[in-house]
């Protein structure tokens, strides 16, 4: 019973000062359903949608880089047609969510970056 409520105290201040507005993100603690209302629907850390959406990808299919910009992560997601090998998640000075997914192409590694749930940025 003791064990208990020191861990619980330990959790409490651990979360009470990730709340701080001095606090630096912690990146390996990714929030995806606190975020959820604030962005709509993103992609969590094992590369899965949080929510359903409806989104056609076939005006997208074989489009260059730059018409893909502003798309959301999970339409990414969903224009791949499987989840990226990798996925991270944190936040910066500039933006309150950066993303970084990684696939494998056909033409080789695509970083796919995103700034507040939209793409900006592709690097291969």
């Amino acid at each position: 019973m003791m064990k208990a409520w020191v861990v619980t105290i330990i959790v409490g201040l651990g979360l009470s000062a990730c709340m701080s507005e001095n606090a630096k993100p912690v990146a390996a603690v990714p929030t995806a359903r606190a975020t959820t209302s604030s962005f709509g629907a993103i992609v969590d850390e094992t590369g899965q949608c949080t929510e359903t959406i409806s989104f056609d990808s076939a005006p997208y299919k074989g489009k260059p880089d730059d018409a893909l910009m502003g798309l959301s992560e999970c339409q990414i997601v969903a224009l791949h047609g499987e989840a990226p090998l990798s996925v991270m998640s944190g936040a910066s000075q500039n933006s309150k969510r950066e993303t970084t997914m990684l696939y494998m192409e056909t033409s080789g590694k695509a970083v796919y970056l995103f700034s507040d749930n939209r793409l900006r940025r592709v690097v291969r």
